[in-house]
């Protein structure tokens, strides 16, 4: 009885074995869920920003010893491009940057210059632009960093005296300076080739001489005038 019983479960797992072999053999092989890539900064970029911006005409007469500092406080839009290069080591971000725009920051109907009939006076930044390294720290598509560098503008002056006829009198200049930027952002890659950014920048422009020409009847002392410009701005970035 026990021999036959042997024979019988031998022969049963005899036949079931290539059975199970044929079942492991047809059952899919699974591959290792795959791990998303870090995003990576690398690369050029290029891309464009508007946003406003607060300037600080402070000016003294040299001509008038011991005359007193007297500052006017202007604001007004920008708009403009970037240009820039990005080098990522770990998380790390090491850049550098190019940026131009138009400004329309202005002082008007008043300031240093204000008095007499009628007068009117702009003086304004017409342009902005930096030249500066970046220094960043990555949260995978998040980048947080901070820049400094050179900053150019141009002070332009507009004045005139309002009167009719031989009385009139107007006053231009148009001044270029140079100085540094020094500002801070964060930027966020919504696709492979894509980022959006927020960004505040501070620059500050050392003390020059401004010397307007006068046309007619109205004259402008000379000034020694330094700035201070503040912008914020947001923009959005291609990457090569």
């Amino acid at each position: 009885m026990h021999r036959k019983t042997l024979f019988v479960a031998g022969s049963l797992l005899a036949m079931s074995t290539p059975v199970i072999a044929a079942d492991l053999a047809r059952a899919p092989l699974k591959a290792p869920a795959a791990v998303a890539a870090a995003y990576s900064w690398t690369g050029f970029y290029i891309g464009a920003h508007g946003g406003g911006g607060w300037n600080k005409f402070t000016g003294t007469d040299p001509t008038t010893p011991g005359d007193p500092a007297s500052a006017a406080n202007g604001s007004g839009a920008v708009a403009g491009g970037q240009i820039g290069a990005n080098y990522q080591v770990g998380q790390v971000v090491l850049g550098v940057e190019g940026t131009y725009a138009w400004s329309d920051i202005k002082v008007s109907d008043g300031g240093p210059f204000d008095g007499g009939a009628g007068l009117t006076v702009t003086l304004k930044n017409d342009y902005l632009a930096t030249a500066a390294a970046r220094l960043g720290y990555a949260f995978d598509r998040v980048l947080v960093y901070g820049k400094g560098g050179a900053a150019f503008t141009r002070d332009k002056l507009n004045a005139n005296n309002g009167l009719p006829g031989a009385l009139a009198g107007s006053a231009t200049g148009s001044f270029d300076r140079t100085g540094w930027v020094a500002g801070a952002g964060v930027e966020w890659a919504f696709l492979q080739n894509w980022s959006l950014k927020a960004e505040y920048n501070y620059m500050r422009f050392g003390s020059i001489t401004e010397v307007p020409t006068t046309v007619g009847n109205l004259a402008a002392s000379p000034a020694v005038v330094k700035l201070d410009v503040q912008t914020a701005v947001v923009g959005i970035n291609y990457r090569f």
